[in-house]
């Protein structure tokens, strides 16, 4: 790839990372986990966030950035999306940075094109949540582990530590990653005395943080939402329950491995086993022992998972599928490589095919309609007794600012339709059954407006119904 072709890609694909990453994060309001994340730590402070009663939503170490930012110039969806943004596009660039100068052009461009055009991420890295920040941590922890490895270098060592750190401090279960790879690197007899003292400045560290919260992190392993990594899948998971979904859902998606899937994840792991890097045995455990520490850790556990759970990791899995698609495109006119070229024009085209409508339409649609359902009802139904049928009602009293009933599955729609005063019915089942519309939706006075999102079932419907 000559420097023009690969100046364009890179401000091409460069303006649409920046674009879609920074455009629209001021569009209606929080939304989803932010919520938890806002109310439960970010607006309550450093004791909280720190010291307080741990849930999973608090990516610590976000939400006391977060928290600081606020301090300093006020709350808004803006300020804290950009913590997650920022980062992320940080990352990014400093992988394919890397990959310009270590590997090549066509591997730095298009491990772009994948973290720039992945549904997931693009998501993700919206949100005002910790994800974008362990991406960054991850990105800096990878390229430093593989820099000490080739160079024997301090500084490098000391950015993998440190990186390790702070994507520990945001996400726990980071710590699986971050272990495994420093093991590798204690194999190296020429690190191994280095890595030591690190280790153990990380562990007190990372001890140090969590040590109010050890508990609460333990028992969290038991929260049902998600699928577990079932053992007849397990051989296949970095595949087909992290890159794969990466490539072609938004998040909040369940993976449930089937035949289609195991097609996808063989033609993964073909680009993925194409790859360079492998001819290397250390750089092979740098690049590989996180992901599968961190897969057998979760199927052990039987903690179940949704594949935003392992993000990060999609930064080693993007370098080798990255570089082995840019090694089976050079290779185009070799006879032995025109499976394979196929193969890599079918990862091409789907990413095309699942990334475009996303990259149109994430950055300027809503991702979730509780704030417009909730000014909908201040507007027309001020006094109404509102209830909720979907997973979370906690989001919609977030913004209508007054307490919801829930209703669930198998409960009875129509009361709404005996109460003797104006009643509201929220519903955005998302992975519950369709609810059915209420039987007096043709009394006189009736209303239903059906608000459309990109998350959370596509879609909240409210019907405001008169007093019987």
């Amino acid at each position: 790839m000559t420097s023009e072709p690969t100046a364009a890609a890179y401000a091409i694909l460069g303006s649409v990372l920046a674009w879609s990453r920074l455009t629209g994060l001021d569009n209606f309001g929080y939304c989803c986990d932010e919520i938890a994340t806002v109310v439960g730590s970010v607006r309550t402070g450093p004791s909280t966030i720190l010291a307080g009663p741990y849930t999973p939503n608090n990516h610590e170490l976000f939400s006391l950035l977060g928290w600081t930012a606020v301090s300093v110039v006020g709350e808004s969806e803006v300020v804290l999306r950009l913590g997650a943004a920022l980062p992320f596009i940080a990352g990014v660039v400093v992988t394919a940075t890397w990959l310009h100068v270590r590997v090549g052009r066509l591997a730095a461009v298009l491990f772009l094109a994948l973290a720039t055009m992945s549904p997931l991420l693009l998501d993700l890295s919206r949100l005002a949540r910790g994800y974008g920040l362990a991406f960054l941590a991850m990105s800096v922890m990878t390229v430093a582990a593989l820099e000490a490895d080739r160079s024997r270098s301090t500084s490098a060592l000391v950015a993998f530590w440190l990186a390790g750190v702070l994507g520990t401090w945001t996400l726990p279960h980071f710590a699986v990653a971050f272990s495994a790879t420093g093991a590798v690197l204690l194999l190296r007899p020429a690190l191994s005395s280095r890595c030591l003292v690190g280790a153990g400045l990380s562990i007190i560290a990372v001890a140090t943080w969590y040590a109010p919260h050890v508990d609460d992190i333990v028992a969290s392993a038991s929260q049902d939402y998600g699928a577990p990594i079932r053992t007849t899948w397990l051989l296949t998971a970095p595949f087909d329950q992290i890159i794969l979904p990466a490539l072609t859902s938004l998040d909040e998606t369940v993976v449930r491995p089937s035949p289609a899937t195991l097609v996808g994840a063989i033609g993964l792991a073909v680009l993925v086993g194409s790859s360079p890097l492998l001819r290397d045995r250390y750089v092979v455990l740098i690049l590989g022992a996180g992901t599968v520490a961190t897969v057998l850790t979760f199927w052990a556990t039987g903690t179940q998972v949704v594949p935003r759970f392992f993000s990060f990791l999609l930064v080693p899995l993007f370098i080798l599928t990255a570089t082995g698609c840019a090694s089976i495109l050079q290779q185009l006119l070799s006879r032995q490589a025109r499976v394979r070229t196929l193969v890599v024009l079918a990862l091409l085209v789907l990413l095309a095919f699942t990334s475009l409508p996303a990259l149109a339409s994430v950055p300027r649609s809503r991702r979730d309609s509780l704030r417009e359902a909730a000014e909908l009802i201040r507007v027309e139904a001020t006094s109404a007794r509102v209830l909720a049928y979907m997973p979370y009602p906690a989001d919609l009293a977030f913004h209508l600012d007054r307490p919801v009933e829930r209703i669930g599955p198998g409960a009875e729609t129509a009361a709404v339709c005996r109460f003797t005063q104006t009643a509201v019915l929220v519903a955005q089942p998302w992975f519950w059954p369709n609810v059915a519309p209420p039987r007096c939706r043709e009394r006189q006075g009736t209303r239903h407006v059906r608000f459309t999102q990109f998350a959370r079932g596509k879609a909240t419907d409210v019907w405001i119904i008169p007093p019987a």
